[in-house]
């Protein structure tokens, strides 16, 4: 006996009054000719009216298929007149197409064909017939045995919902001329002998019906069942009073389901303990106002529970609301090493994207809640996105590179999206179920694992979070839709038909409307909630508007007064649940309106790769000056400012490819890009204010935003995978500049000044010699670099005299003339601080050893680099006699020279004329080296 299992027939569509897809003949082998008709007017009915030519788009599930979507030998090139998938017009919106099954596809020999798979298109393939739910068509091929087959034709589905009183049809053909019963709970209906049944059921005033078709020839029988449930009104009744929409657990095992329909009539939970049929015990109540339903299910047995609603007899979706979801179509993808025993999709039960409730979902033990949170005016973040991250691409592998992240100094993780998003390998922003976890990064559990190790390290972690849009696959979208503009439908309570702004993708939120800003508010305090993460950066805010923009990109960005109220609302609600929490706009908008918001308390990104890019290509006229909120006129320093996002070319591909070139210097030089990176990190950094930088940007990353996966480049290729290039590290070129990032980030997070130090924006302006001058009550410090392609001088303006301090090169400047210039050779920056201080522990970079107050005084090699004359300045401080040695890069003592320092300091020129090379300076006292300094000395 066989069930009516809804993949194998020729639609999923409940209340389909005829067939999307039926054949001739009835029972097709793969040997067979079969003409496959098409009734565009049932199904999604896209194609309905649509005029020809249609095309079928069509292959086939073999014994060979890895799963139930798995086609094969697939015909038709998409958006193309492709003659050999022309269907036949026969009017009345009914389509033809015929063919020997195993030659058309092609199957090989020994390749058993189970399905025909069909969807249907126009031309331009941007209308697409598919069944109600979307769904791809499947029709059975039969095994060429000669054995008993029996075939269901009406109805068409499994399960069905008619009315009291309502003509049930039951149409029936067997491959022999067979002995056939319809038989209704077990009581025999109608009976008839032949290869046909034809029978009208009248349908009583209630209940469940389980009806069985037999077929009998001889010793052969086969049977199949379905059933029918006769559908009354719901109670009006209100639910508890804490269930929210989605699932809510009031006491242990026991469950209430809303969801928030209004204007539809009547809504089923299908699901495992109906084993997915239409039964009257699981319709839902309604709400008096007619806007909820819902249904509390006591006693739920522990482990995983699969669901979905049953929407007016039509619709069925998963829950907006889930926390998980099945896939048909795309858990198959998902590693073992992330999701290890993934729950199965019920195959054969029901079709679309099924909610997953785990009542026994283990409960996590949260260890650090009580860090403390970096201060949103100072973090610096780290955007990642784990699939171009990590080879594993999972949160469990994330959470064992932490350290690597704790070394380089981040205060904070910004994960792209990781709500469910179509497909598996994509950015996240086509998301379709947006409190749902995508399990292609993993289980709940190792998300929260992720955020309490980012917490014990002091890091925040900050969700990327899509509410300007929503996908096709998103029920938000499915339970209002206009399939003959394949768009949401003027009704749809969250999504607008046509977006109302230019840029869009996907579906466009309606911002204004009630039912939006509850699921939105919903989903952010749901993320806070369940996974104790630090905050949000809100996708496309500026898209949070119901001014109608048009394509008009210039007025989209002008003050909106509106948008600013839904934003305001948004962030009120996220503090109201965590007073702390990162409120992070993608805005670009109007700096009149950024202002507000900024001012208001939330953060925005500041874009300023541009500007970056073209100071470390070489090319002078762009200021830095817009990385800072001053620029902005905002109140407080919450711009966060970055050089490269997701959404931005790399620096380093861009100095590779268009860097400036000088006499014997130039840019496109890998080593020498590099050290452009150190550059404008340098005058990036150190500035006071948040900070972003994207993956990798610390080793200098050098593929371009739109390799291909062949290796060219095409803005196409955007959003496909990037090579994952940890072996960057064991590049000594790239590494310095690893340590460089590294010791800027130790440096703001351990001195003021370069958090809260005072600063003059024309100091970021546009001329290839720059400096940057900062004070604070504890520490000032001048920044000056050479963004030019050849060798010049900058006036670093020093606010005092006395000795400054080079951190990275750890040599020192004694400073008597205020307005003096300061050589520098292309590209070469130093950072000035006015007390020594220390690199990170451990840094490579340290190629000095400190003085020992006990053996001798301070002192520096000026000029560093060389091409002339070098003087050894002695720091005052004490009375001390010794001998200055200079060791060439092989350790040979090449000069020396007797030295008595008096209390108040010395200036001594060396005695030499050095070759250009890499050498060592060292401070003698009683036969051991007390201090020592590098110098390098240029060519002539």
């Amino acid at each position: 006996m066989r069930l009516l299992l809804l993949p194998l027939l020729l639609t999923v569509c409940t209340l389909a009054k005829g067939q999307v897809v039926y054949t001739e003949p009835a029972f097709p082998t793969m040997d067979d000719d079969v003409t496959v008709y098409f009734n565009a007017a049932e199904g999604n009915k896209e194609l309905k009216g649509v005029a020809p030519p249609i095309y079928a788009h069509t292959g086939v599930i073999t014994d060979k298929s890895t799963n139930p979507n798995d086609w094969r030998y697939v015909q038709g090139n998409w958006g193309t007149a492709h003659p050999k998938v022309q269907m036949t017009a026969l009017g009345n919106d009914l389509y033809a197409i015929s063919f020997k099954i195993k030659t058309f596809y092609g199957v090989p020999a020994g390749e058993q064909v189970k399905q025909l798979a069909f969807v249907f298109r126009n031309t331009a393939g941007n209308k697409v017939g598919r069944n109600a739910d979307g769904s791809d068509i499947f029709t059975p091929v039969y095994p060429a045995s000669g054995a008993l087959q029996l075939a269901l034709f009406q109805p068409s589905v499994s399960t069905q919902l008619v009315q009291p009183g309502a003509s049930v049809q039951v149409k029936a053909g067997a491959s022999k001329t067979s002995s056939l019963r319809l038989l209704e709970n077990g009581v025999e209906v109608f009976s008839a002998n032949g290869k046909s049944l034809d029978h009208t059921l009248t349908a009583p005033a209630s209940g469940f019906h389980e009806l069985w078709l037999i077929a009998e020839a001889g010793a052969e029988k086969d049977s199949i069942r379905f059933t029918y449930t006769v559908h009354n009104p719901p109670i009006a009744a209100w639910p508890p009073t804490d269930a929210q929409p989605g699932e809510t657990s009031l006491l242990p095992g026991e469950y209430t389901f809303l969801l928030t329909a209004p204007g539809k009539s009547h809504v089923y939970l299908l699901s495992d303990l109906g084993d997915w049929e239409i039964r009257p015990e699981y319709q839902l109540d309604r709400t008096p106002d007619g806007v909820r339903f819902w249904i509390t299910l006591d006693s739920l047995p522990a482990g995983n529970f699969r669901y979905q609603y049953l929407v007016d007899g039509q619709i069925r979706i998963a829950d907006p609301l889930s926390r998980l979801v099945l896939d048909p179509w795309n858990d198959a993808g998902i590693p073992s090493s992330a999701w290890p025993d993934l729950p199965d999709y019920p195959v054969g039960r029901t079709s679309g994207i099924v909610s997953l409730l785990r009542t026994d979902e283990p409960v996590y033990g949260w260890q650090h809640d009580d860090y403390d949170r970096p201060l949103p005016t100072e973090m610096v973040v780290y955007e990642l996105l784990l699939r171009d991250f990590l080879e594993s691409r999972d949160f469990k592998t994330l959470t064992d590179t932490l350290d690597y992240l704790k070394r380089l100094g981040v205060d904070a993780v910004e994960l792209m999206p990781v709500s469910e998003f179509e497909a598996n390998d994509t950015w996240g922003y086509n998301v379709s179920f947006h409190r749902a976890l995508d399990k292609y990064y993993g289980r709940p559990e190792d998300l929260k694992a992720l955020v309490d190790a980012c917490h014990e390290r002091g890091m925040a972690v900050i969700l990327d979070v899509v509410f300007n849009h929503a996908f096709g696959q998103s029920p938000l979208c499915q339970l209002y839709w206009d399939a003959a503009n394949s768009r949401p439908a003027a009704n749809n309570p969250w999504l607008n038909p046509i977006a109302r702004h230019p840029f869009n993708v996907g579906y466009d939120f309606n911002h204004e409307s009630p039912f939006t800003r509850q699921f939105v508010k919903q989903v952010l305090r749901y993320w806070l909630e369940e996974f104790h993460i630090d905050g949000y950066r809100f996708d496309l805010s500026k898209g949070f508007t119901q001014v109608n923009t048009g394509s008009n990109v210039d007025q989209w960005g002008q003050y909106d007064a509106s948008r600013i109220a839904i934003l305001k609302d948004y962030a009120d609600a996220v503090w109201a649940f965590d007073p702390g929490a990162y409120v992070i706009l993608e805005h670009f908008a109007a700096n009149s309106e950024e202002k507000v918001l900024a001012n208001y308390g939330m953060q925005l990104w500041g874009n300023m790769n541009y500007a970056y890019n073209e100071a470390s290509m070489g090319y002078s006229g762009t200021s830095l000056s817009g990385v800072t909120h001053k620029s902005r006129d905002f109140q407080q320093p919450h711009l966060i400012g970055y050089k490269e996002s997701h959404d931005e070319e790399r620096l380093m591909y861009k100095n590779l490819l268009f860097g400036n070139s000088g006499a014997g210097y130039s840019v496109k030089d890998k080593a020498t890009a590099l050290r452009r990176q150190e550059l404008v990190s340098a005058f990036f950094y150190t500035i006071p204010g948040p900070k972003m930088l994207w993956q990798f940007g610390e080793l200098g990353y050098d593929f371009s935003i739109n390799r291909c996966t062949n290796g060219t480049v095409d803005p196409s290729c955007r959003l496909v995978p990037k090579p994952v290039r940890w072996d960057y590290l064991n590049d000594p070129d790239r590494r310095r500049l690893f340590e460089v990032t590294r010791a800027l980030l130790h440096l703001r997070r351990q001195y003021p000044v370069f958090r809260e130090g005072d600063w003059n924006n024309n100091d970021l302006g546009s001329s290839g010699l720059r400096s940057l001058r900062l004070t604070h009550p504890d520490m000032d410090a001048v920044i000056v670099g050479n963004f030019q392609v050849s060798a010049g001088q900058v006036t670093p303006g020093f606010p005092k005299t006395g000795w400054w301090y080079d951190y990275l090169g750890q040599d020192s400047l004694w400073v008597t003339d205020l307005s003096a210039k300061l050589s520098l050779n292309a590209g070469e920056y130093r950072v000035y601080t006015s007390k020594r201080v220390d690199l990170p522990e451990n840094s490579p970079l340290s190629a000095v050893e400190e003085a020992d107050p006990d053996l001798g005084p301070e002192f520096s090699v000026q000029p560093n680099p060389a091409s002339g004359a070098v003087t050894v300045r002695v720091q005052p401080g004490r009375n001390w006699s010794g001998r200055l040695v200079v060791v060439d890069a092989l350790g040979r003592e090449i000069w020396t020279e007797s030295v008595d320092i008096p209390e108040e300091g010395a200036e001594n020129p060396l005695g030499i004329v050095l070759p250009a090379g890499v050498y060592r300076v060292l401070l003698m006292g009683e036969g051991q080296a007390v201090a020592v300094r590098p110098l390098v000395v240029l060519p002539q």
